[in-house]
């Protein structure tokens, strides 16, 4: 008899010790993920790669930026899909909820799998396709700001502008577009005394790039693929704008929609530190080998 209860003892302990391996990675997850996955969930959507989540809010709280951030959205981090085709939302990670939807179905960029690095992205035709997130005060943003973003051209057309995000439509607050003609970034912060800011190397159609646009309140920089690629002194508050956030256009026209696949896109109400930005830098490009 006292070998049956140890043998149930025994069985019963492994069973306890299994569920908690199994359970390990979300125990260790940081509330802020489980509070975004659980409002994913809750909100039909799906949290793709959980990891990914968990690793990006842990650095970014190593290097003391957690609160700076605003808006981080991802294809692989958490979408609504349409039809298990299209990006209905674009769940924002930074806690201040400024999701990026598109209620239109033929306007939604396409979650496409195996864009860059095996992992998902969202391929906009440069057509009609973009994403918005409601203006509020957290993307008021004035005094330094750093724009992150995973693109992928497909095509450049000839006289055409190629909008990355837009704050300001009516030229107030924040933008970044691409110039057709020239394939070369322009950052806009109006309200500064610089700008607008041109890029002096050419993106190129089909290649991979990690965009690093920011302003330190004394500068205006481009990065690209984690070297300068340009800067100029300015100085000055960046407007403010009652216009809404959008992503892949810029005047929402039909001459400036982007064309191809943007993966990853965090905005920051902070110039990033050099130490700072190649360690975030360093974190994308292992995840989607962009360089």
């Amino acid at each position: 008899m006292k070998r049956f209860i140890f043998a149930i003892v025994l069985v019963l302990a492994f069973c306890v010790d299994s569920w908690a391996i199994n359970l390990r990675p979300y125990m260790q997850t940081p509330p802020e993920v489980q509070v975004f996955a659980k409002r994913v969930i809750e909100d039909g959507g799906k949290v793709v790669d959980l990891e990914f989540c968990q690793k990006y809010t842990r650095l970014s709280k190593q290097l003391i930026i957690w609160s700076n951030g605003k808006f981080v959205g991802d294809a692989n981090m958490g979408v609504k899909l349409n039809s298990g085709v299209s990006v209905q939302t674009l769940y924002d990670l930074s806690g201040n909820n400024n999701d990026a939807t598109q209620g239109t179905a033929d306007n939604q960029p396409v979650w496409t799998a195996n864009v860059q690095g095996g992992r998902y992205g969202m391929v906009f035709d440069g057509v009609d396709d973009d994403l918005v997130c409601t203006s509020n005060a957290s993307l008021n943003i004035t005094e330094a700001i750093t724009i992150l973003m995973g693109i992928k051209v497909e095509s450049f057309t000839a006289g055409k502008y190629m909008g990355l995000f837009d704050k300001s439509v009516t030229t107030t607050s924040w933008q970044s577009y691409m110039v057709a003609d020239t394939h070369l970034v322009q950052l806009e912060l109006y309200g500064t005394t610089g700008g607008p800011l041109t890029g002096t190397g050419a993106i190129v159609a089909g290649a991979a790039t990690l965009l690093n646009l920011n302003y330190d309140g004394a500068n205006s920089f481009i990065y690209i693929n984690g070297g300068l690629d340009n800067s100029e002194a300015s100085t000055g508050s960046i407007g403010v704008s009652a216009q809404d956030l959008w992503i892949g256009t810029i005047d929402q026209s039909a001459d400036n929609f982007f064309h191809g696949a943007i993966t990853t896109k965090a905005i920051l109400d902070v110039a990033l530190t050099t130490a700072q930005r190649t360690a975030t830098e360093a974190f994308l490009n292992a995840y989607y080998t962009i360089y």
